[in-house]
C-alpha cells in the first residue's frame, strides 16, 4: 500500500477510536456532542467571544450562534456584551455548565489516560511529537 493510502486509513481508524473516546456524557444531558466540544473550549477561555470560539472550533459565526443558543437555554452558557467592545459577545458556563465541563474534562482525561498508559513508557513522547508534527500538517493544509 502506498504511503498516502496508509496514511489515509491509520487516520481514519485514528477518527474511529476518537468518535468512540468522544462519546462521553453529552449525550445524557441533552445536547449534542458539538455543543459538547463548545463547553468544553468556553470552559477552557471564559470570557470568550463568539467570533473567536467559530474561528477555534472551525465554523461560521452563525452557526456557533445556534449551538450557543441552545446551551443558552438549557442552562449552561452565559451570553454577555463585551464590555471592551459592544459588537462582541462574550460566553461564560452557568453553575451547570461548569459542573458539566468539570464531568467532561475529568471523563476524558481518565480516558485518554488509559489509551496512554497502554502505550510502552518509553514510546508515549514519540507519540505525542507525531501527533503534534500530524496536528501542524492540518492546520497548515487547512490555510492553504
Amino acid at each position: 500500500m502506498d504511503r498516502v493510502k496508509l496514511f489515509r486509513e491509520y487516520t481514519r481508524e485514528l477518527e474511529f477510536h476518537l468518535a468512540v473516546l468522544n462519546q462521553s456524557d453529552c449525550c445524557q444531558c441533552g445536547i449534542n456532542e458539538s455543543q459538547c466540544f463548545l463547553i468544553v473550549e468556553i470552559g477552557r477561555k471564559p470570557g470568550i467571544c463568539v467570533k473567536e470560539l467559530a474561528e477555534i472550533v472551525g465554523l461560521d459565526k452563525s452557526g456557533i450562534s445556534r449551538g450557543v443558543e441552545e446551551l443558552v437555554r438549557n442552562g449552561y452558557v452565559n451570553r454577555d456584551p463585551s464590555r471592551e467592545d459592544r459588537r462582541c459577545v462574550v460566553l461564560s458556563l452557568t453553575e451547570s455548565g461548569q459542573a458539566r465541563f468539570d464531568r467532561i474534562e475529568n471523563d476524558m482525561h481518565a480516558k485518554f489516560a488509559a489509551v496512554l498508559s497502554r502505550i510502552d513508557p518509553e514510546k508515549q513522547q514519540q507519540v505525542l511529537e507525531a501527533l503534534e508534527i500530524y496536528n501542524e500538517a492540518c492546520r497548515k493544509a487547512e490555510q492553504a
